[in-house]
């Protein structure tokens, strides 16, 4: 099998650019994100449009509710059946998103930690009542190298990685890199990355967040709310909808909103980054210096 895979920090003008390449080439594209699985986030994950979707086939969108758990391997497993369905009818499967950890568990599998449910589950009790950044906080103490590519308003990754490092002794970046091989997927791909300078991404994120407050991100918040959608939910932990809702019940200002999120997502880019350059054998394309379009186009002429 081959495919395309198109990956960098958010805000990049990943969709845009798969979106033009699988029309061209009769393909379809497979959403590595974490959060776009979930129905009814839209606006504040940037999900793809109707528009887009007609205009070339979108999976891995809008397939679990909000207040319903997603984990790697599940992911994986389904991502992986879909794009060799896309293959088998005779398409070209291009995985697009800014997901470093779904990436992996696609591309060559997870590592199995066995622990004791019993454990785990006192684990759950003893962090109850703790509050994110202070989890957050353990974190940086205990695995740096997992805060770095976890947001720090990701609860549910923070917990699991404290969790892994409590009961078994050694962090979850450790385990990740002592995993084996065992489960590649067999997969050619052309890895194209898209980045530019630092400054110029850090506009990009704040006009995007400006542009979906524009589009109407507040009341997608308060249509949720009002139809019994609780915050706590695992969908609604997705970076920027906790600083709506603070909004909304007035413990913050607009600006002060707009800001947060800005600086959380700015924040979230530079963990993409940091996963992705560790990530082996990506054309990266610099948008600011190229058309990627044009790049792209270049690049798989060359190599796929």
């Amino acid at each position: 099998m081959k495919a395309i895979i198109i990956m960098g920090p958010t805000g990049i003008g990943k969709s845009d650019l798969a979106i033009r390449l699988a029309f061209k080439l009769k393909g379809e594209i497979v959403c590595i994100d974490s959060k776009t699985i979930y129905r009814g986030i839209n606006i504040g994950t940037s999900k793809p449009t109707e528009s887009d979707r007609n205009k070339v086939p979108h999976h891995m969108l809008d397939i679990l509710d909000l207040d319903e758990n997603a984990n790697a391997a599940w992911f994986s497993k389904k991502a992986r059946k879909i794009t060799e369905d896309i293959f088998s009818r005779g398409k070209t499967p291009l995985l697009v998103g800014g997901s470093g950890l779904y990436f992996k568990s696609i591309l060559r599998g997870l590592f199995d930690i066995n622990l004791s449910e019993d454990e785990r589950k006192v684990f759950s009790e003893s962090i109850t009542h703790v509050e994110t950044p202070e989890l957050y906080k353990r974190l940086l103490k205990c695995d740096e190298e997992s805060a770095e590519r976890i947001h720090p308003n990701d609860r549910y990754r923070i917990s699991r990685a404290l969790e892994v490092h409590s009961l078994s002794g050694i962090p979850l970046s450790e385990h990740i890199r002592k995993q084996d091989n065992s489960d590649l997927f067999n997969l050619q791909s052309v890895k194209i990355g898209l980045n530019t300078e630092r400054p110029l991404l850090h506009q990009r994120i704040n006009n995007r967040v400006e542009e979906m407050l524009r589009d109407g991100w507040i009341d997608e918040v308060k249509n949720l709310l009002s139809a019994g959608v609780k915050p706590q939910w695992p969908g609604m932990q997705t970076l920027g909808y906790p600083e709506v809702i603070s909004y909304l019940r007035n413990r913050t200002d607009y600006n002060e909103m707009k800001e947060k999120i800005s600086a959380r997502t700015r924040q979230y880019a530079k963990s993409q980054i940091t996963w992705f350059k560790k990530e082996e054998k990506i054309t990266w394309i610099n948008t600011s210096k190229n058309d990627p379009y044009i790049a792209a186009l270049k690049v798989l002429d060359r190599e796929f």
